[in-house]
């Protein structure tokens, strides 16, 4: 497999402006392709009024500081509002047991009033000339699934990785505050990562999730192992959202240390990268994935829940 695209060693090009054409509407085809790959409050006030239209509220993840020049923006901006915008991550992929560059596409979002004038087209085709070569992945919703086929991107299926056990301990579990210094830590320095699939360079983006707030309760630590759980109990189904180590630790560590009860079923939400762990993979349903200049079968994989922008 070459994430780097037909063998090429990639390197992120430099940033840029670019005016484009190709619309009927005059006002449109003037508008030049803004850009943002840092901490400009302006720019971010302006993303987040389309972006919480559209999506959800961005603030807070602005506010935490954590927008870097990993995190790019792409987006038209007509009197002095961002309409249409596409964002990018340049994220560390290991896919096995080798490091490779791949963009996270996401944020793809236009103002209902100006729908219809290929405004996401063409940022895409900007970024895909700009990143020629360079993987990209994304997530979709049914509703546009027929949409990014056209700029070369394919759908892939995950699985999940299950593994069946009885889990009834008696323990008393330490329980993390989102905003806890300790979560930080756990996540800007955690050293288990799979060698099958995981994302290296995706800290920013783990914490986005645990601050937005559905994860509130569900933060744990294991003092003992320096180690703290995302994880969710459903019935007798343990979700493992998250596991993040300070040092390196078996499955058969964890395993007596896990603060639940009454689970017959574990579900990772990423692939386990424990050797000492025989899991098996199930088929999912998810949210459509498209990825585009891969030039090989990813197999059977989970790609990590909480790197996904």
């Amino acid at each position: 497999m070459s994430w780097a695209g037909k063998g090429r060693k990639a390197a992120w090009p430099d940033q840029e402006w670019s005016a484009w054409g190709g619309t009927s509407n005059d006002k449109v085809v003037r508008m030049e392709i803004a850009f943002c790959n840092g901490s400009d409050q302006g720019y971010q006030k302006r993303l987040n009024n389309l972006l919480k239209e559209i999506f959800l509220d961005f603030q807070f993840w602005y506010d935490l500081d954590l927008w870097d020049h990993n995190y790019e923006s792409y987006s038209f901006v007509d009197d002095d509002e961002i309409v249409s915008n596409v964002c990018v991550y340049k994220a560390q992929v290991q896919f096995k047991g080798q490091t490779h560059l791949a963009l996270s596409v996401g944020a793809v979002a236009t103002r209902h009033d100006y729908r219809g004038q290929g405004l996401s087209r063409r940022l895409l085709e900007h970024i895909l000339e700009k990143y020629d070569g360079i993987p990209m992945y994304l997530w979709a919703n049914q509703g546009v699934v027929d949409f990014y086929p056209k700029f070369g991107f394919r759908r892939v299926y995950e699985k999940q990785p299950v593994y069946e056990v009885s889990v009834n301990h008696d323990l008393v579990p330490h329980r993390l505050s989102y905003d806890d210094p300790k979560v930080w830590r756990y996540v800007q320095n955690r050293v288990n990562f799979s060698v099958e699939l995981d994302c290296l360079n995706t800290a920013s983006v783990n914490l986005f999730h645990i601050h937005l707030g559905y994860l509130k309760n569900s933060l744990f630590e294991i003092p003992e192992l320096e180690t703290m759980l995302v994880a969710e109990q459903r019935g007798t189904t343990l979700r493992l959202i998250g596991v993040f180590s300070l040092k390196p630790i078996r499955f058969a560590d964890l395993l007596p240390q896990l603060p639940f009860n009454h689970v017959e079923r574990i579900e990772f939400g990423f692939m386990p990268c424990w050797p000492d762990l025989l899991y098996r993979m199930e088929e999912q349903e998810t949210d459509p994935l498209f990825v585009r200049g891969l030039d090989c079968d990813l197999g059977d994989f989970k790609f990590p829940e909480l790197s996904i922008t």
